[in-house]
């Protein structure tokens, strides 16, 4: 075999040179193929953040030893009663994902031991509040998109002539959320809880449920039909984070949101709000308000008519998520609540 030897001078033109903002670009035009990198950057100095609650061991999590992940978010904004388009922008930064992952839970309720009721607010100083469910960080596909930024960059477009304006501070994003509901300055608090409320009933046993009830506050209204409800399909391969794969099936539904949406509830406002979807057995699963009406992915949760099968009437399925743990047969109960 024989050694090729280069100069330090074509090693140098050869390989990738980091950009003065920190991302790669190609010697030569200075400009890397990604879209994303090519506006102005801003840096962020986040050293720690306290996780609390539900968890063996509160206490600060040093940032600086986890993974940077990036995340492209289009920001819209409520101003006036009126989506108004904020900025479009590369964030990178560390994801409630890595940052939990450092701290083993402690689960208060010990009667219910699926994690599939827990959520998280992150909050910060000035008392502003996010709600995220833990299935929409560990169940889901893709549960990187909530980010406490490191740093932020303008993604340009070149024929508006002019960049977006990048934060002055730290803060949480939501990479996945059609509207900046959850995004708050300079987080300072993890909080990590199980899903209040009654759940009465005993596991695996059959529990028919005719209709269920759709809680807000102090409306309750009974929901026996999916009314106007857009309609949906899908093919699924669920599978459980526990049994594994449980097959190939063809599902059909109504979209959830469009249930929710009786209880007036709007996505600019979801960002602090819980719903926890229970059923007679004592089974429940809790999701962020924001994962169910605020996406920006057109990926929906379904509500599906079972008719008069043993299991209910009314299921959902969690068709966003990788594992079917969130899926609730027989539901009983859906509460909106602002925990």
């Amino acid at each position: 075999m024989t050694t090729k030897h280069y100069s330090a001078a074509a090693l140098l033109a050869a390989c990738l040179t980091l950009s003065a903002a920190g991302s790669l670009a190609l010697a030569g035009d200075g400009q890397p193929n990604s879209f994303y990198e090519r506006g102005p950057a801003a840096k962020y100095a986040v050293k720690t953040i306290m996780v609390e609650g539900e968890v063996e061991n509160p206490g600060p999590v040093d940032l600086a030893a986890l993974p940077q992940r990036e995340a492209a978010v289009k920001e819209l904004v409520w101003v006036d009663g009126k989506p108004v388009f904020r900025g479009a922008y590369l964030f990178s930064g560390y994801a409630l994902y890595d940052i939990l992952n450092a701290r083993p839970l402690k689960k208060a309720r010990q009667d219910f031991k699926p994690e599939t009721d827990l959520y998280v607010i992150v909050e910060n100083a000035k008392g502003d509040r996010a709600v995220f469910s833990w299935g929409e960080i560990y169940y889901a596909a893709d549960g990187y998109g909530a980010l406490i930024t490191a740093s932020a960059r303008s993604v340009t477009a070149p024929k508006r002539g002019t960049d977006w304006p990048l934060p002055a501070e730290p803060r949480l994003v939501a990479a996945g959320d059609l509207y900046n509901a959850r995004f708050i300055s300079n987080p300072v608090k993890i909080t990590v809880k199980s899903a209040p409320g009654d759940f009465p009933g005993k596991k695996h046993e059959t529990v028919y449920a005719p209709e269920f009830t759709l809680v807000y506050g102090e409306r309750r209204i009974v929901v026996k039909e999916a009314g106007k409800a857009e309609r949906r399909s899908f093919t699924a391969a669920g599978y459980g984070h526990g049994t594994g794969f449980k097959g190939l099936k063809e599902e059909e539904g109504f979209l959830f949101k469009e249930i929710l949406a009786q209880a007036a509830v709007a996505p600019q406002d979801s960002g602090d709000k819980l719903v926890v979807v229970s059923a007679g057995d004592a089974y429940r699963a809790a999701f962020s308000l924001a994962e169910i009406i605020n996406r920006g992915d057109n990926a929906d949760f379904l509500v599906a008519d079972k008719g008069t099968e043993k299991d209910g009437r009314f299921a959902l399925l969690a068709a966003p998520d990788f594992f079917v743990d969130r899926n609730v047969r027989a539901m009983a109960k859906v509460e909106i609540l602002k925990p």
